[in-house]
């Protein structure tokens, strides 16, 4: 772990006391559970020198809470991740002796565990609106390529936190989203001198369909 990890793990606490303060002053406590699945599309913020990235879809599938019946509400969940990235290198000083260039298509599966605060911007009886933004922390637990010869697990953070901001909607006992993260922290990392930019967070953009029960 970069020595930026204390600094970014400090900033997590502090919003999630906030977040959890703001649980605690809702005035209703009605508590919805919110199965949901759908798609994601990730990539790297930061170009590394010599690597092309191209984000494929994954999937992902969880669980979430509404804890708060009134204009606000706390939003905890986990949920289980596959991103999917084709990575290219070109003439890098990333590849093994001998080796000019590199193409695989990376799978990584993570454990996601955000912890939003969500507002019911417009309300009626089968029709509901809302927006959601908040902290997210990430524990890639698997890295899966076509080969080991240039990513591997070693090349990719234990933990790693972002930032989400998205929107909903509630159509009877459906629900509706789409959710920017944004890193907050170092999510690939390569120990390599000869490399200006050798690390980068993470973007992640999702879909997700649901039942609110």
């Amino acid at each position: 772990m970069n020595c930026k990890y204390p600094k970014h793990m400090n900033i997590l606490k502090t919003l999630l006391v906030l977040l959890l303060a703001s649980g605690s002053i809702l005035a209703q406590r009605s508590i919805y559970v919110n199965p949901k699945g759908g798609l994601n599309i990730s990539g790297l913020n930061e170009e590394l020198e010599g690597v092309t990235q191209t984000g494929k879809a994954g999937y992902n599938i969880g669980v979430d809470l509404r804890l708060g019946g009134g204009f606000a509400f706390f939003q905890p969940g986990m949920f289980y991740y596959q991103y999917n990235t084709k990575y290219e290198i070109v003439e890098s000083s990333l590849l093994p002796n001998g080796e000019t260039s590199y193409s695989s298509d990376v799978k990584v599966s993570s454990i996601k565990i955000p912890a939003q605060v969500g507002f019911r911007i417009f309300t009626t009886k089968p029709l509901s609106i809302r927006a959601n933004l908040g902290p997210a922390v990430n524990f890639p637990v698997d890295v899966s390529s076509d080969d080991k010869l240039v990513l591997n697990r070693n090349h990719y953070e234990n933990v790693t936190v972002g930032g989400v901001i998205g929107a909903g909607v509630d159509v009877l006992i459906f629900t509706f989203d789409i959710n920017y993260e944004f890193g907050l922290s170092d999510y690939i990392t390569f120990d390599d001198p000869n490399v200006d930019a050798s690390s980068s967070n993470q973007y992640v953009l999702t879909f997700n369909v649901g039942i609110r029960l």
